[in-house]
């Protein structure tokens, strides 16, 4: 399939970074790594918060003064030194976040690097988006300002929206019938332990990848995390107003990257609301399948294998240690063989890279139609393009 605008111009921009800040310095070569982290920036500045947080809406009968989730949050931002400066860097790094997972998807979708063998790599990432959005969502519950009340009792009016489960999710969300203590510890227990699950789901994210790249250089590091403590510098968060279950708040301050959905559910309700939440999230898991491909014109070629010579195979596992997707399996050989491993190739996985071409020594992997020779001198073009280029 010919390439299409988008990616030429996506590829473009990749070219003039690497002519601007050289291809060790190209954020767009690093676009997996940046979520992983501004994640680890978020699991500190969040450790440092849940060290003073008082996951309660009302604790006036053991003190003189009221001690609770939102005089604690004060507590953290007024008292605590450098509190304020560590619950917007907090707070800014959740932005932040979504926006590097944004980044990756565009270059993802852009380069072509969703489809066939990697599709769980695709799959797995919506999960993971969804899982930060939704830790992102029960931070702003745990202020326990208006704001906070105003998303408590609109997710609860939409699981009353679901038939048959609506009344199950709406009693384990606020861990009971009404909105008590328990409901700000439970708030707690699913923002921190989501959160931890990520690294589950960065496992499975990263189980087909053999060489992942998850560490951003040193020097990107820095400049990401200045520019967060720019964005904190420049954007402070400002008081806001104790929740008081007695009253019903109307509006609110919407963070554009996590609370969009409480827009969408206040414009067209709970109905259409979930209709709309379900098709985005099926269009965006199923969109891999060739099948939906060909709809939209996009559909690639199917992938031909790399095949394996048998006859001049040694077991050397240079081709299994250097195939970037797992696709390379070393298996015993047969009893009449002088070796005792043979390579074989798992044709689901492989993305006919020819990287396992390259890594033989002996000649014993081909892909279809294409000469080891004819990549060899391929690899050689691409390498003397490369140091012209710099």
């Amino acid at each position: 399939m010919e390439t299409s605008i988008f990616t030429k111009l996506f590829l473009w921009v990749e070219d003039l970074f690497n002519k601007i800040v050289t291809s060790r310095y190209n954020v767009l070569y690093y676009h997996g790594a940046l979520p992983q982290f501004v994640m680890y920036v978020l699991f500190i500045s969040g450790l440092l918060l849940f060290a003073y947080y008082v996951p309660t809406i009302d604790n006036a009968y053991f003190s003189k003064n009221l001690v609770n989730a939102f005089t604690s949050v004060d507590y953290i931002t007024d008292q605590i030194p450098f509190g304020a400066a560590v619950r917007a860097i907090h707070r800014y790094a959740g932005d932040a976040m979504v926006v590097a997972i944004l980044l990756h998807m565009i270059r993802v979708w852009f380069t072509d690097r969703f489809k066939q063998y990697r599709w769980v790599q695709w799959v797995t990432g919506i999960v993971l988006l969804l899982m930060v959005m939704f830790i992102g969502q029960t931070g702003y519950y745990l202020i326990w300002d208006e704001r906070s009340l105003l998303l408590t009792r609109m997710t609860v009016s939409a699981f009353d929206a679901l038939p048959g489960v609506g009344e199950p999710l709406k009693f384990w969300f606020m861990n009971g019938r009404a909105i008590t203590n328990l409901t700000l510890s439970n708030f707690l227990f699913i923002h921190i332990g989501l959160s931890f699950t990520l690294l589950f789901a960065l496992w499975v994210h990263y189980v087909r990848m053999t060489r992942p790249v998850i560490t951003p250089p040193p020097a990107i590091n820095y400049i990401l995390l200045t520019l967060i403590l720019v964005v904190v510098f420049l954007f402070p968060i400002t008081a806001t107003k104790m929740a008081d279950l007695n009253t019903q708040p109307t509006s609110m301050d919407v963070d554009i990257f996590f609370l969009w959905p409480y827009q969408l559910l206040a414009a067209t309700g709970p109905g259409i609301f979930w209709v709309s939440m379900f098709l985005l999230v099926l269009i965006l898991c199923v969109i891999p399948h060739p099948a939906v491909l060909r709809i939209f014109g996009a559909a690639s070629k199917p992938v031909e294998a790399a095949e394996v010579v048998v006859s001049k195979c040694v077991g050397c596992r240079l081709c299994f240690l250097d195939c970037p997707y797992q696709a390379i399996e070393m298996v015993p050989a047969p009893a009449e063989s002088r070796f005792k491993l043979l390579a074989t190739v798992k044709p689901y996985r492989c993305s006919g890279c020819g990287v396992c071409v390259g890594a033989c020594a002996f000649d014993a992997i081909d892909l279809p139609n294409l000469l080891d020779s004819d990549v060899t001198q391929k690899i050689k073009e691409l390498a003397q393009a490369q140091q012209a280029s710099a």
